[in-house]
């Protein structure tokens, strides 16, 4: 008698290796717990995400030689946030050491919209920016990230107003800019909104010059975005509130460093009417002549990313078309600039899985020279759920995904490593 051949197939879960390489613990995944993603069609990507460190808000710079840094906040036994460093020399193989960046321990407040920012400087400077008690803190390291100096009270008041959600870019001619949501005018505008506030550094963060107000009116939870034109323009962007509590992104401009500023310009008519801050600001890059914005909004009852662009250095914004497709409740987006592309990286829920219900992913689309833009393709995915993510430029077509993902025992950044396709052509 033949007897039927039995095959079981048998499902492995993943086994995390923990090593208590300091604060946030570095950590390493076994490959059993991947859920592979088909391909974004212009990246290949690694088929399961590294989980790098325990903390969340994780902020990545790339080198020639492309040895990283990876900036986070992580909580310590006592509940308080600090921030870290800790650096790989294998392309993210493994990541090992870590260093302190608030050199006063605890205050700091790192999370979503108000996380830490890190930039490459000129030469050997790194720089850090986040909030601590109220304040915007900055602090630098020109050792390549080897230790950071004490931290610098970025907004220059002397009250109780809160200053928060902001951002930090090194403009092309190495100053370094950073603009925040201010309190310190509150009765001065609209009931329940900020100003918005900028302060350059000329001498690599040594110090910085006295603030700017750009303007009032402003949606008080919602981050603000930089970037910097051919001809020494800056812009901002913003989501302001108008009558009726009708909230839409601006974008104004400054020819003088940041020292005077335009009137801020609708990137739409209509706007979001909502009596509350939806904690998703802007996201905003200059590329090839075109300044490019994608934002949040709930209006119509719809979550979705709207896209914009301006070829006059943002005296008018033409609209194309909305960015996730079909991905529902996509959110907090973010611009990477990649040769003469910009490519979008956003959160969101795919419509196929558990009724559309399913965890967040990272998601990725690709806007070309001529405001074409592809669809949307997630990313690799081991389950959990993904906030904020960010995307990085390598070299040799290397691409980098960092984003929190939040499980049981708390967040962690993880890490997606990926080669663009086709990176000869470009």
């Amino acid at each position: 008698m033949l007897k039927n051949n039995i095959i079981k197939l048998f499902l492995l879960s993943g086994i995390f290796l923990i090593s208590c390489a300091g604060p946030g613990r570095n950590l390493t995944l076994d490959n059993s717990s991947a859920q592979p993603e088909q391909s974004f069609s212009g990246v290949i990507w690694e088929p399961v995400p590294k989980p790098v460190v325990e903390g969340n808000d994780g902020q990545l710079l790339v080198r020639t030689s492309e040895s990283m840094t990876l900036l986070y906040a992580a909580h310590n036994k006592d509940g308080k946030q600090n921030l870290f460093i800790t650096h790989t020399k294998n392309i993210g193989d493994r990541f090992s050491g870590t260093i302190p960046v608030n050199l006063e321990a605890g205050g700091v407040s790192a999370h979503g919209e108000n996380g830490p920012k890190l930039r490459q400087g000129k030469g050997r400077g790194i720089f850090a920016a986040w909030v601590s008690e109220r304040d915007i803190k900055f602090a630098r390291s020109m050792n390549f990230g080897k230790s950071f100096g004490p931290a610098l009270r970025v907004n220059d008041d002397e009250g109780k107003s809160s200053q928060s959600f902001f951002t930090m870019e090194v403009a092309p001619d190495g100053a370094i800019y950073l603009a925040w949501l201010d309190g310190r005018n509150k009765k001065t505008g609209k009931p329940g909104t900020s100003s918005v506030y900028i302060a350059r550094s000329i001498d690599q963060g040594k110090t910085f010059e006295e603030n700017i107000r750009i303007a009032g009116d402003v949606c008080p939870c919602c981050r603000t975005a930089l970037a910097f034109g051919d001809n020494g323009e800056i812009f901002a962007s913003w989501r302001h509130v108008y009558e009726d509590n009708e909230r839409i992104i601006v974008v104004a401009t400054s020819l003088d460093g940041g020292k005077t500023w335009g009137e801020p310009v609708k990137i739409t008519e209509a706007g979001w009417k909502i009596n509350g801050c939806a904690h998703s600001g802007p996201a905003m890059k200059y590329v090839g002549s075109k300044l490019l914005l994608t934002w949040y909004t709930g209006k119509d009852d719809k979550a979705s990313l709207k896209f914009a662009h301006s070829s006059d250095q943002g005296k008018s914004f033409q609209v194309v078309e909305n960015l996730q497709g079909s991905v529902l409740d996509a959110n907090h987006p973010d611009i990477t600039v990649i040769g003469k592309d910009a490519w979008v990286i956003f959160q969101g829920r795919d419509p196929k899985l558990e009724g559309g219900w399913g965890p967040d992913k990272a998601w990725l689309v690709q806007v070309n020279g001529d405001v074409s833009i592809s669809d949307p393709s997630a990313l690799p995915s081991t389950g959990g759920g993904v906030v904020y993510p960010y995307l990085f430029k390598g070299n040799g077509g290397r691409v980098y995904a960092v984003w929190t993902e939040i499980g049981e025992e708390g967040p962690r950044v993880m890490l997606c490593r990926g080669r663009i396709r086709n990176q000869e052509k470009r």
